[in-house]
């Protein structure tokens, strides 16, 4: 194998921006863990995926304990089975770090720094 060496180094500060996508990427990627992860026995709890009363799959993606709206007034996104879900929340991760999301993570973020420096 032969290395390319370049003159850069790791910045000491991080694009806050890039900081929420990574951070939510990998939220997702946990999503997908469990949801690959579940048995017949059901969602787990810490999952972001819920059955309505017809038994359709709906999930809520959210950044920390905040679901985030990726329509407005619409939290929620509708999956159908459980099967589509994987393929839903692996579109949502593309999505995410393309950042089509970047307005909805930052908005996120504020309220939840909201919450600390309210007290």
């Amino acid at each position: 194998m032969k290395l390319k060496f370049v003159a850069t180094q790791k910045p000491k500060t991080q694009n806050p921006t890039i900081q929420r996508r990574q951070r939510i990427v990998r939220r997702i990627d946990q999503q997908i863990a469990l949801l690959s992860k579940a048995g017949p026995d059901g969602l787990p709890n810490t999952s972001w995926v819920w059955m309505d009363d017809e038994g359709t799959c709906l999930l809520s993606v959210k950044y920390g304990r905040q679901v985030l709206e990726l329509e407005k007034g619409m939290p929620s996104i509708f999956c159908g089975d459980l099967d589509k879900v994987i393929e839903v929340i692996t579109y949502i991760r593309a999505m995410a770090l393309e950042g089509q999301l970047d307005d909805q993570l930052a908005n996120a973020s504020s309220d939840i720094r909201k919450k600390f420096t309210a007290g």
